[in-house]
């Protein structure tokens, strides 16, 4: 109890914002590797019509190792959760937050046993700075705030970090190779505070909407609460700070900055479009294939098919109902290609509204209202991306309004990641063989730091 005092003091000391930080509570942590326990092996354990997990392996220090489950156990029953198929035991390890009770019931040497106990804190992230957990409020609930902090306690300059349009957590504390937090990690070593957000419903961020259903305008209220709560840091200079969108959070920034009343020394982007999203979609299907080589006959039939359908959807916003409804486009919604990743209203893992909405923005007109300093970074082999036409264009419609403020760069040999790959190929080959993840922890392109870092000290002067 002493040190939960301490620490949120310590917390408070370096925010103004999260003044109530007990509203999210910490993940906890199992600390296993596991897999679904076989027919045959339930059988042995005579437990045919069971289903549990196999412990693989077990951490030290975390909730399995306190209450003494060991490797080669098989778990029957969390709290009460009995047969554990793969699906609800993931679930639940979601649920699981410090401090909580918990009960696990397991099976060894064919007997079954019970631990109680509390679950433990999952891993958090480290720096060399500091590393403060917070939260913004958002709707009815609170979105969780990652911060990194050079040491020190001056007010220094920073960096808003903003996400593409997946629903993954940006939090990185079991994988501290990943080429986002080696991004983060050599800002902060730079000397830059860098501030994260976790999206609605993903990660500890409790009490909103799912990330999957939400709008494009209700993702952009999120990001507007966070840009405000940055700002208002005590230890970050309001005067000094710039934004980071990756991906299709590049098209985000000019969005926030547009509709703040500040602006920042400048924003970077990478990777990011700015035409109309119906007409990036046409790229998808005529110039995405083209990287791979694909037959010119194929790709425009393909392109041709699928262009009435990216129609109705996003310029007219018709509903994944309505759009069903019509046999072409439910033969194209159904196929076992499925082009759209469509899954029950979903499009790419995000509300049909969310991409009719993107649609909407008036992206260029976005940049020149914003008239800030910008990179526009673009990877050789960014495959999301496709080419560098939107980087380009960017740097050209900021210098249309602020001459010679707007900067292009392409980075060789880079995908859409920040992986160093020596093709689109190679990437595409990365992807399908699994080995992609591996790979991209030991080929991170520190090149990216080098020319963000080097860019920003032109601006970032008192």
């Amino acid at each position: 109890m002493r040190f939960f005092v301490a620490f949120a003091f310590f917390i408070l000391l370096f925010s103004s914002f999260v003044t109530s930080a007990q509203h999210l509570r910490h993940k906890g942590s199992l600390g296993i590797s596991y897999a679904a326990a076989s027919d045959s092996l339930m059988s042995t354990q005579h437990l045919p019509d069971s289903h549990g997990i196999l412990v693989k392996s077990v951490r030290p220090d975390f909730t399995a190792a306190r209450l003494g489950i060991q490797a080669g156990d098989i778990l029957v029953s969390i709290n009460e959760t009995d047969s554990l198929y793969l699906f609800d035991f993931r679930k639940l390890e979601q649920e699981l937050y410090e401090q909580e009770p918990i009960s696990i019931t397991y099976i060894r040497n064919r007997k079954k046993a019970r631990a109680v106990g509390n679950v433990v804190a999952a891993p958090k992230e480290f720096s060399k700075g500091e590393v403060i957990y917070g939260e913004v409020p958002y709707q009815r609930g609170y979105l969780r705030s990652i911060v990194h902090k050079p040491l020190g306690s001056n007010r220094l300059p920073a960096i808003f970090y903003i996400q593409g349009h997946g629903c993954g957590s940006v939090h990185f504390a079991d994988d501290s190779l990943a080429p986002v937090k080696q991004l983060v990690d050599g800002w902060v070593s730079a000397g830059y505070v860098v501030f994260r957000i976790e999206k609605p419903g993903v990660g500890e961020s409790a009490g909103t909407k799912e990330c999957v259903r939400l709008s494009y305008e209700e993702e952009k209220a999120a990001f507007q609460n966070a840009f405000a709560a940055f700002k208002k840091l005590s230890f970050v200079d309001s005067t000094r700070y710039f934004l980071f969108g990756h991906s299709l959070g590049g098209a985000l920034a000019p969005l926030l900055v547009a509709q703040s009343g500040s602006k920042p020394r400048g924003i970077i982007t990478y990777g990011t479009v700015v035409k109309p999203w119906f007409e990036h979609m046409i790229d998808v299907y005529r110039q995405k294939p083209l990287l791979y080589q694909e037959s010119y006959q194929s790709i425009e039939a393909n392109t041709r098919m699928m262009i009435p359908l990216l129609y109705e959807w996003l310029v007219q916003a018709k509903t994944p109902t309505e759009l069903l409804q019509e046999p072409d486009f439910e033969a194209i919604l159904t196929s076992k290609e499925n082009p759209l990743a469509y899954h029950r209203g979903t499009f790419f893992g995000r509300s049909s509204g969310y991409f009719t909405e993107l649609q909407q923005q008036n992206l260029t007109q976005a940049w020149a209202q914003a008239a800030v300093p910008t990179l526009a970074l673009y990877g050789e082999f960014d495959s999301e991306a496709i080419s560098p036409e939107s980087a380009q264009s960017i740097a050209r419609i900021v210098n249309e309004v602020r001459p010679e403020l707007g900067t292009y760069k392409q980075l060789k040999g880079t995908d859409q990641h920040f992986i160093k790959v020596t093709s689109f190929v190679e990437a595409a080959q990365l992807q399908k063989s699994g080995q992609y993840i591996q790979y991209a922890r030991r080929h991170f392109n520190p090149e990216i730091l080098t020319e963000t870092v080097e860019w920003m000290k032109k601006f970032n002067r008192k």
